[in-house]
């Protein structure tokens, strides 16, 4: 890291309380805001079980600089502080203790992603602590119309209830069939469906996508969901909730730190919001599964890509032809396509089962066969569909007499490009444009997952 502030002042504490806590990323972030603003100190967890909180909250309190809250306490922290601030009173949460005072930097994170909700109709997803942050917040950005759409319809009748309070009266809570079958401009994912390990989960329905013209999902991890993929690939504005978290930790940091500029080591906390997505990638594998017809560049883009995000890359058409000694053309005129799927189908999910992050290559025909989706999503991975023209297919491969598909001729061609290219569609979590460059087209899938911004 270039840049850095010189290390100053005291040595201090601060940490996370929260139950069950796992994978959480906030001592990563905050010792990395820490170490650019020349802070001295340390962030650690603590994982408290519920019925020792009256006992260890007190002392955590009076031990640390700084205390962050999450899930379940971030309203049973409350009587133990001595007031609140102006954002825990209205959000009705702590998640920040500075000096025994409670703060909420939800609101202030959320309004830095700068989400587009003025003059528009705007759909909460979820009626929880989230939730109500959202909400609150798109009143506040001159929303004309506020629908919370829940399965519980207790929770989401109380805040429109709150809200109302506030002197603004155009909100509803919708749940089942009616929610889903309502047109917003924005959608707001307020629920954690689409979460690491669980990547399959997409919390909208098609028609609702179709509305939209702002997507946000506040899940971080992926960096981008399957909800945010999918409105990027329509060309809407999309983006997840990475920039949320770390504008959480860094509101936090303002607080417990008044006496320090942070705007004068911008450019470094810039690259720290840059690092957070590769650290989430480390921290929770994920595979992300090139599909797309022959001749869409496949096997080019995927290297490429693993190589720049540092990822292991496999070409499913090679590691076919390593386990079974022979080339695709042979497996097909010695045993059949029907026999090669059944080769292609295994070796392809136990790539999904192996450790780590990486990219694959499938064969043309991989995602389109029986069932293979729902192992895919159960596996933790993400589609990509490079999209090419017929044309640009075909101009790339030529005469390539070793490609069994291809064995009818370009009329027999156009036909299985014709009939594979909707089903392609209707696998993807990413489209991107397969024409142009290599490095053009990687560069389109990095900044959708949020890898180089």
């Amino acid at each position: 890291m270039k840049n850095i502030l010189q290390t100053k002042g005291p040595f201090r504490r601060f940490g996370l309380i929260g139950y069950p806590l796992g994978h959480s990323l906030s001592p990563f972030i905050h010792e990395r805001i820490m170490e650019v603003a020349g802070l001295r100190g340390e962030y650690q967890l603590y994982e408290l079980e519920p019925k020792s909180l009256p006992t260890r909250l007190p002392k955590l309190l009076d031990a640390l600089d700084g205390l962050n809250c999450t899930i379940p306490y971030k309203e049973s922290v409350i009587p133990y502080v001595d007031k609140l601030g102006p954002s825990a009173s209205l959000y009705g949460a702590v998640n920040t203790v500075h000096g025994r005072t409670g703060h909420n930097t939800d609101g202030e994170a959320f309004a830095a992603c700068r989400v587009p909700m003025h003059g528009r109709r705007v759909c909460v997803l979820g009626a929880g602590g989230v939730a109500r942050v959202l909400t609150m917040e798109a009143v506040r950005a001159g929303a004309t119309e506020i629908l919370i759409q829940v399965r519980n319809s207790h929770r989401a009748e109380t805040l429109v209830g709150e809200v109302k309070e506030r002197d603004y009266h155009t909100i509803h809570a919708v749940w089942g069939d009616e929610g889903r079958n309502l047109d917003c401009e924005v959608v707001l994912n307020g629920t954690p469906v689409g979460m690491w390990p669980h990547v399959g989960g997409i919390p909208v329905t098609e028609r609702q996508l179709e509305a939209a013209q702002v997507v946000f999902d506040t899940v971080y991890n992926p960096s981008a969901t399957r909800l945010v993929l999918q409105a990027k690939s329509r060309g809407l504005w999309a983006k997840g909730g990475l920039q949320m978290l770390f504008e959480q930790a860094l509101a936090s940091q303002k607080i417990w730190n008044p006496q320090v500029n942070f705007d004068s080591c911008k450019d470094e906390l810039d690259e720290v919001r840059r690092e957070l997505a590769e650290e989430v990638l480390r921290n929770s594998p994920i595979k992300l599964v090139l599909t797309g017809f022959m001749g869409s560049g496949k096997t080019h883009v995927g290297k490429t890509l693993a190589t720049a995000m540092s990822l292991d890359f496999v070409d499913l058409d090679d590691r076919i032809v390593q386990e079974t000694g022979q080339s695709i053309t042979e497996i097909f005129a010695s045993r059949g396509e029907e026999t090669f799927r059944s080769f292609e189908r295994r070796i392809f999910l136990d790539q999904l089962l192996c450790p780590g992050s990486m990219v694959v290559a499938t064969g043309g025909g991989t995602l389109l066969q029986e069932g293979i989706l729902e192992a895919v999503h159960g596996a933790g991975a993400l589609v990509i569909y490079l999209d090419v023209s017929l044309e640009v297919a075909l101009q790339r491969i030529g005469g390539d007499s070793n490609r069994p598909m291809l064995k009818g001729g370009v009329k027999e061609t156009r036909k299985l490009f014709e009939r594979r290219q909707p089903l392609y569609e209707a696998v993807a979590d990413l489209k991107v444009c397969g024409h142009g460059e290599v490095a053009q087209i990687v560069d389109t899938i990095m900044t959708a997952f949020g890898w180089n911004q």
